[in-house]
């Protein structure tokens, strides 16, 4: 548009120039037949000034902020599927599977085994022999030393001693698994060593008891014998 303007302008300027110039020789002409003396015509040169475009100002429109997407929360990727182990196919020969052949029975192996079998039982029965063997030896050892601390308290009554009566009394009682004793009870014997008896049994208590020997609770019947030397 300006384009067109601007060469409007000039098209115009133009123009007006000529006519003004056709003006200004018509007035020449005129003016020269009153003078007698013919001037010589000057040689007159013409240049159009053309205007300076003026460019007009570029009205900027104001543009509306653009309103940011809501940025969306992050979904955690899904783990991809693992690939499937393709399957190669496999060419089936008719052939034996050595797993499934019954393995040949050979006598020899049996006469091994009951052999090998009869060799472990033997032993096996001797170290429960050799066991039970030791347990009772211990057993036997701790009633040994019982009864013999039972003796080395005991005293020998006055009344007895005086008549010369000697004599065996059977007792029984009763060992805690502290080592104390309770129940003590006369099974047979004179009655003239009953106190005494029973004396020297509380006296010898408690004892150092295992559990390895007896299941305590235990009853134990000993026999203390009364003798005069």
């Amino acid at each position: 548009m300006n384009r067109y303007i601007s060469s409007f302008i000039i098209s115009s300027i133009f123009y007006l120039t000529i006519i003004t110039g056709l003006i200004y020789f018509v007035s020449i002409d005129d003016s020269c037949k009153a003078d007698v003396n013919i001037k010589a015509t000057k040689r007159v040169c013409f240049s159009i000034v053309t205007q300076p475009e003026t460019s007009k100002p570029k009205i900027e429109k104001k543009t509306k902020p653009k309103k940011k997407p809501k940025s969306k929360p992050k979904s955690k990727p899904k783990p991809k599927p693992k690939p499937k182990p393709k399957m190669l196919p496999v060419s089936v020969k008719e052939e034996l599977i050595p797993e499934l052949i019954p393995e040949p029975i050979v006598e020899g192996t049996e006469v091994v085994e009951e052999e090998t079998k009869e060799v472990v039982e033997p032993i096996t029965e001797a170290q429960n022999k050799i066991n039970h063997e030791v347990v009772q030896a211990k057993q036997d050892l701790f009633i040994s030393h019982l009864i013999h601390k039972i003796n080395s308290n005991k005293s020998y009554p006055n009344m007895a001693r005086r008549r010369g009566i000697e004599g065996l009394v059977n007792v029984k009682f009763k060992i805690l698994s502290d080592g104390n004793v309770e129940d003590i009870k006369i099974v047979s014997g004179r009655s003239i060593f009953k106190k005494s008896t029973i004396e020297a049994i509380s006296r010898s208590f408690p004892v150092i008891v295992k559990d390895s020997l007896f299941d305590f609770p235990r009853e134990f019947k000993i026999n203390i014998s009364y003798i005069l030397k």
